[in-house]
């Protein structure tokens, strides 16, 4: 789990977002970036375009996003070795996010299953 407050004034939120990234990249398929774009052909617009959809395609297959109302929002990776969650709440800061209401919730729901009390 990666949780992180957009209003995080110490590390900047979009540090969670590439920490996610690197667990996302090895599920995706590669795609072939021109470094030369004006030189490309048809055919080579063409394959470009298709690895792209191919690429959004998987995305799409492993990740999902939820967006809660005045909070944040959750996306899940459902990879082969292991699900990764990132929590972006909009508020709670650095020293704070702890304690924000929702996230325990989240934390829950998430990782707590069938847990059985002793009696």
């Amino acid at each position: 789990m990666i949780a992180h407050a957009e209003d995080d004034w110490d590390i900047p939120h979009s540090h969670s977002d590439v920490l996610f990234q690197a667990f996302l990249e090895p599920l995706l398929p590669p795609v072939d970036a021109p470094l030369e774009p004006w030189k490309m052909t048809k055919e080579h617009w063409e394959q470009f375009a298709m690895q792209q959809r191919e690429r959004r395609a998987v995305h799409e297959k492993v990740v999902t996003s939820t967006a809660i109302a005045r909070f944040g929002r959750v996306d899940r990776l459902m990879g082969e070795k292991r699900d990764v969650v990132l929590v972006k709440t909009l508020a709670g800061g650095h020293d704070y996010l702890g304690i924000q209401e929702g996230l325990v919730d989240i934390i829950g729901q998430t990782f707590v299953h069938d847990v059985t009390v002793p009696t």
